[in-house]
Order: structure tokens, then sequence, then C-alpha cells
């Protein structure tokens, strides 16, 4: 038998040695920890997280408040936020305003800027002159406060014709308002008023009329201003001036062709436009030579228009 061994097949492995039969996929298994050993590592390792949590969370309160106290010491104890200047901003037509502004504001300087209640100024500011559209406090890196002063468009100029047959021109905000005294702008309509046996004041001083005091009433503006408005759209003809007759309470439109339209602000203005332009095949206005067109008298049915041609 002996000679038959030389002829029997040997076994062949990729690698030598005994862990060579050895599945791969045991040579990568965990050792085998017991359930119980394994329960305390696991709790260490939860302590170890809190522990952790505890030290992020005290450095970070730490900082907040180191942080909280160098803010409180930069506010009160130091120079930081103190104010050192008041810059007010305003057309010329607001200087005696500025003025009144930075005199009321300087009291306040050397004091902490960053706890100034700015809008509660604001608001004693705009009490004080109510003629202002708008007043903003604003506070600067540079120690200053900067006040912007605004106020409302200018809408008309208003031309008075006194007795003695003297005229003052004044220009007019949307309030009606005065803007400026003696002045004229020719981008604005313009509103010739008849005060005559009316109690306005005419003259500039103290008890009469001044920049900013009234010289009419908002409705009353926009009501002779919108009546030119709608006569010149519905008419396509220009409005040259608007005469006011205070006492009366009457609107006179003078047109480019150099006459009157006459209309009582007592009544409906559109309705009375409204029965101009139906009248337009019997009042050829715009080829006839007229002196007036006289709106006020309502017939009986309730369109009755009155003219008179030039002579």
């Amino acid at each position: 038998m002996a000679r038959f061994t030389l002829f029997k097949r040997k076994r062949r492995t990729r690698n030598a040695g005994f862990r060579s039969y050895k599945s791969n996929k045991l040579t990568n298994r965990k050792p085998f920890v017991p359930k119980k050993e394994m329960i305390k590592i696991k709790n260490r390792s939860r302590r170890d997280a809190s522990r952790r949590s505890r030290l992020s969370l005290f450095l970070k309160l730490a900082g907040l408040l180191i942080l909280i106290g160098l803010i409180i010491y930069a506010l009160f104890f130091t120079r930081l936020f103190e104010m050192q200047k008041i810059e007010i901003k305003g057309s010329a037509e607001t200087l005696e305003e500025q003025a009144g502004v930075r005199e009321y504001l300087e009291s306040y300087l050397g004091t902490n800027m960053a706890v100034f209640p700015s809008m509660k100024h604001e608001k004693v500011l705009l009490e004080e002159y109510p003629y202002l559209k708008g007043l903003n406090i604003n506070r600067t890196f540079n120690h200053s406060l900067v006040v912007t002063l605004k106020t409302y468009e200018h809408r008309a100029n208003i031309q008075i014709n006194q007795e003695d047959d003297s005229q003052k021109f004044y220009v007019v905000n949307e309030l009606g308002f005065i803007a400026s005294i003696g002045a004229y702008n020719e981008q604005l309509p313009t509103i010739v008023m008849d005060v005559t046996g009316t109690d306005l004041e005419l003259p500039e001083s103290e008890e009469g009329l001044q920049v900013n005091g009234e010289i009419m009433p908002r409705e009353t503006l926009d009501s002779l201003l919108q009546a030119e408005e709608s006569f010149e759209a519905r008419f396509n003809m220009q409005v040259l001036e608007v005469h006011y007759l205070k006492r009366a309470r009457e609107l006179h439109l003078f047109t480019e062709r150099y006459f009157f339209v006459w209309i009582d602000l007592t009544q409906n203005v559109d309705e009375q436009l409204t029965k101009l332009k139906k009248s337009i095949t019997e009042v050829n206005f715009y080829e006839a030579d007229l002196d007036y067109i006289d709106l006020r008298i309502s017939g009986q049915t309730g369109e009755k228009v009155i003219y008179k041609l030039s002579e």
C-alpha cells in the first residue's frame, strides 16, 4: 500500500496555515462581551456626554454674561454713546423751526444716545410745529443726532387784491398754510382772492399773516383746485387764474379765451360743469367772444346757463 501513497493527491490551499480554512466573515466578528458589561459601558458613555454638555452650557452662559457686562459697561460707564452734536436738516422756509428744534435738543447734549427716546421727542416737537409734515430724529455713530424736517408740498400762489388796488402774493402748501410771503411760483396755479368784507387780516405783522399761518382752509383749497382741474379736463381749455370770492362763496375761472366761468361753491360743482357741457351747442365758447358764463342760477330743469357776449 505504501507504493500507492506516492500517487495520492495532496490538498492545496490559497494561503498557508490553519486559519486559511476559516471563513473571512469570522475574522471580523467582534469579541463577545457579556450583557452586564455592555450596560456599564453604555452608562459610562452617557455620563461622559452629559458632563461635556454641561461644561459646554456653562461656558456659553459665562460668555453671555461677560458680553452683557461689557455692553452695560460701555453704555453707562464710558463715553462711547455720548451725544455730542446736533445736526438739523430742512428747507429755507423752516429756518425758525430749525432753530427751535436745535434749542430744544441742546439740553440733551452729553446724555446717552443709546437710551435717548427718539419717538417720544418727535411727537413732542410735531405737537409744537403741527404744520410740519414730518420730523425724524436719527442717531449716528459719530455721536450725533440728525434731525430732518419735512414740509408739505407747495400747492398754489395766492394773490390778494386789497381795497387800495395793491396786491400781496403768497405761496401756500397743501394744508392752506403760507409757505412764503412776497413770492410767486410760475409752476403753480394762481388763486386770486377777493377778501372784501371778510375778517381776513392782511398785514404781515405779529397779528397778521405770517409764514406757516393759515390763509385758507385745506378743504376750500382742494375744492378750488379740483374745480380748475375738472374744467380743463372736460373742455380742453386752460384756466389762467382762479378767482375766489370769499364772502360771496363763488369761484370764477378765468380761461385762456379771456372769459370767466362763474360757479357757486355752495352747490355741486360737477353738476354745474355738466350743465355747461350740455349747453355747448347753444354757447360755442370755443369761438364766441364772451365776457362770462354764469352757471350759478338753476332753472326749473336745472340746466339754465346765462352768458354775456363781449361788446
